[in-house]
């Protein structure tokens, strides 16, 4: 599996952890992340998150993270996980005293999320968004 990292706007230094970010995103895609496959992670603004939400889910707003998954099809097999992750430094900059918890930790916490959507976890219930919540909240122990 190959995880690319973008710093698409101004990430201090020092929460440009990207091994910590790679770790996160395998733990996440679990029995993907041994096999063929790409996925950027990519760390942007709130304008240009809110750009994208806008242009490919008509969400007027900007947001914490946004996944999109371009399956990877496999001759007689499943598809193998590709896709982009966009993480918002500014929201994760902007969460992270509304929970209590560092900078890096929020956009860690993000990255995990969108690999989770990557890799078939979704969160459009309550009951789905509480086992995705304890499934980020578990690989970030982990790692």
């Amino acid at each position: 599996m190959i995880i690319n990292v973008f710093y698409k706007t101004k990430v201090p230094s020092h929460f440009r952890k990207t091994s910590l970010f790679k770790a996160g995103v395998s733990a996440a895609l679990g029995k993907f992340a041994s096999k063929k496959g790409e996925v950027n992670l990519i760390f942007v603004d709130g304008k240009e998150i809110h750009k994208i939400n806008k242009e490919f889910l008509n969400h007027d707003y900007k947001t914490d993270v946004i996944s999109f998954n371009y399956p990877f099809p496999q001759k007689g097999g499943e598809g193998l996980p590709f896709g982009d992750i966009f993480v918002c430094y500014d929201v994760a900059k902007e969460n992270a005293s509304l929970y209590g918890q560092g900078v890096l930790k929020e956009m860690l916490t993000y990255a995990v999320h969108g690999a989770l959507h990557l890799a078939g976890m979704d969160d459009a219930t309550p009951k789905e968004r509480s086992a995705m919540d304890d499934e980020t909240g578990r690989i970030i122990l982990k790692i």
